[in-house]
């Protein structure tokens, strides 16, 4: 007979999964462990975060959102024009960027990008390192959007080019 477990309270959660490694986002109830960054992941995300900077915005990796009573995600890098609420996120931002790693579903990360959208988040990027492409997601268009290897990610009054990202990238892991 199979066994049933009852879903996990907040505070259970945090008692069980607060800094174990690997990490756990808390998901309506259930823990759910966070793929585990190779170094192109890693790399990848400082390239984001060092370009999002370079045009005004804020970023800042690996934040717990609070944005909702039973989800506690955690992106792979959030970004504002704005400072981020702090200690954690409890209103909707500009951008959400999830980086892709091998052995996560692209189903998985669309759902996890159209939850984003529902709570207010405005922008969702969903970064491919090995395939070098992205996916875009927004609250006026939810459904994602393949960006071609050879264009750019475009938000507000910024544009970031998929090679210049991907180029960077290679300096750091070549």
């Amino acid at each position: 007979m199979a066994t049933v477990t009852a879903p996990l309270s907040l505070e259970e959660f945090h008692r069980l999964y607060d800094d174990v490694k690997p990490y756990h986002e808390y998901w309506f109830g259930e823990a759910v462990p966070k793929s585990l960054p190779n170094s192109v992941h890693g790399a990848l995300q400082g390239v984001l975060m060092m370009m999002l900077h370079w045009h005004g915005w804020r970023p800042a990796p690996e934040v717990t959102l609070k944005l909702v009573r039973d989800a506690e995600p955690i992106p792979d890098i959030v970004a504002s024009r704005e400072p981020l609420e702090q200690p954690y996120p409890t209103r909707p931002f500009e951008l959400a960027v999830e980086i892709r790693s091998p052995s996560d579903l692209l189903k998985k990360l669309f759902t996890k990008a159209q939850y984003y959208l529902d709570w207010g988040i405005q922008n969702v990027w969903i970064i491919d390192p090995e395939a070098r492409t992205a996916w875009v997601l927004t609250r006026e268009h939810p459904e994602p959007t393949w960006i071609h290897p050879d264009s750019s990610l475009k938000i507000e009054d910024i544009e970031i080019s998929l090679p210049e990202v991907f180029g960077e990238l290679d300096k750091m892991v070549c």
